[in-house]
């Protein structure tokens, strides 16, 4: 379940002040007594504007116009996801004063004008999602503020780079005779994880192996932006959990982003642990249309027992599962060929997508999609030069086979963690010689088909 929870940023009437709010000393609150952001949570069916007007009229007694929004986190509670986003606002009318009568939902103690964010660090280090934006928030603008002269410069030169960069995807697209593309493998996910996620490309962890730099380390409005610019009218919010407990959160996230993003495809995920098969039995209910299985990342073999229903639930339903199970870049205890075959021979009808292309097995996976005709692959990061340097390129005596497969290869680049451009990834297929045919079945058409998207 998700709740979704507005805060607002009540700014003071000298520069640079806003408004704090005290909780009561209740002991069962990890953020009694300390200092935080006036906070409610949503109503049925009530926009996150009409809540932060709310706040004001229940919370403080005033009349609040809001203002911008400043970010949005996300925490499992345990019994619920919680989805916090922060607002800037103006009080209109009136002045402040806690409590307030209305004992239906949480009360103030006490309320003043700040000026320092460290205010707010102790309600932070407590777990307080809306004290982590602000902060976060306002340590950006400080970056941003230090370096204005030339980051005004830099941020032109950034946006010509992109400007540039979409119409070398829209020369690939004329080129191929397709009004727009569709990627399976596009990562979306909670804001934190995806931080450290980046953290880790950015420390070549063990699973990694070499540098590895993040091209679109950017705010996520912005990454969905980047790819509707490419033309790509459908993509994943591909997840994977590295340990147990987190897939049911992730899955519920993954059920909410999609439904308030344009052309994303209802993601989930699932991890080797005894809830696999209620996580995936409830991610189908809310309607998931393709799902992320990481092997390397998540370290267990897809033929543990506690999977085989959910393999088989997934089976029954036709829902993609896109698998990282090659041993590129680094193998794992149950990367490879051998451990899908075993999970394939019990589960012939499973449509699973290799991911990579099976990198570094390319021929193995080549033939059990041969094999079981439900078998795709997609191209994510083959036959860019960063793999080819890395000891790793897909064998040219394989391009046949690969072309005779055509019609079950789909398109897929990893966007935004990877270290080139996304025309960059397009121009390395084109590369392959293997023809428009294939590239417009590959790039969109495969997709299309299999999601029933018709644009």
């Amino acid at each position: 379940m998700i709740k979704r929870s507005v805060a607002v940023v009540v700014r003071g009437p000298e520069a640079g002040t806003f408004l704090v709010v005290k909780r009561p000393d209740d002991p069962a609150d990890p953020l009694a007594g300390v200092w935080g952001l006036p906070a409610v949570s949503l109503a049925d069916g009530e926009d996150e504007r009409a809540a932060a007007v709310r706040v004001g009229r229940d919370k403080l007694g005033v009349e609040l116009a809001p203002g911008v929004r400043l970010g949005e986190a996300s925490a499992d509670r345990g019994d619920y996801l919680l989805v916090l986003a922060d607002y800037e606002a103006t009080i209109i009318a009136g002045a402040p004063s806690v409590p307030q009568s209305d004992a239906s939902v949480t009360q103030y103690v006490q309320w003043r004008y700040a000026a320092d964010p460290a205010v707010l660090a102790e309600a932070a280090d407590r777990g307080s999602l809306c004290a982590r934006i602000f902060l976060e928030d306002n340590s950006k603008k400080r970056r941003g503020a230090a370096r204005a002269g030339q980051g005004e410069a830099s941020e032109r030169v950034a946006d010509d780079a992109r400007s540039a960069e979409a119409e070398r995807v829209a020369g690939f697209r004329a080129r191929v005779g397709l009004d727009s593309i569709i990627d399976v493998h596009t990562h979306f996910m909670p804001e934190r994880l995806l931080g450290a996620v980046w953290a880790y490309f950015d420390a070549a962890g063990p699973l990694i192996g070499r540098p590895w730099p993040i091209t679109y380390r950017e705010d996520e409005r912005t990454r969905v932006s980047t790819l509707l610019a490419f033309g790509v009218a459908a993509f994943t919010a591909l997840l994977y959990p590295h340990k147990p407990g987190m897939a049911r959160s992730l899955n519920e996230w993954g059920a909410d982003f999609a439904a308030r993003t344009r052309g994303c495809l209802h993601s989930a995920t699932f991890f080797a642990e005894p809830s696999a098969v209620a996580d995936v039995s409830r991610a189908l209910e809310q309607g998931a249309r393709v799902f992320k299985c990481h092997l390397q990342v998540g370290g267990f073999d897809p033929n543990d027992p506690l999977l085989d229903g959910a393999w088989g639930l997934l089976a029954e339903a036709g829902v993609p599962v896109v698998t990282h199970c090659g041993s590129g870049p680094v193998a794992g205890r149950f990367t490879g060929p051998e451990p899908i075959a075993r999970l394939l021979a019990r589960h012939p009808t499973l449509r699973l997508v290799v991911a990579h292309l099976g990198m570094p097995e390319y021929a193995e996976f080549l033939t059990l999609a041969e094999r079981y005709r439900r078998v795709l692959l997609d191209t994510t990061m083959a036959f860019t030069p960063f793999i080819d340097d890395a000891g790793a390129a897909f064998p040219r005596a394989e391009l046949p086979r690969l072309h005779d497969l055509g019609h079950r290869v789909l398109l897929g680049t990893d966007f935004p963690n990877i270290p080139y451009t996304y025309a960059d990834a397009l121009e390395a297929l084109e590369r392959t010689g293997l023809g428009r045919e294939w590239l417009r079945a590959v790039c969109h058409d495969n997709a299309a088909s299999l999601f029933e998207i018709s644009a």
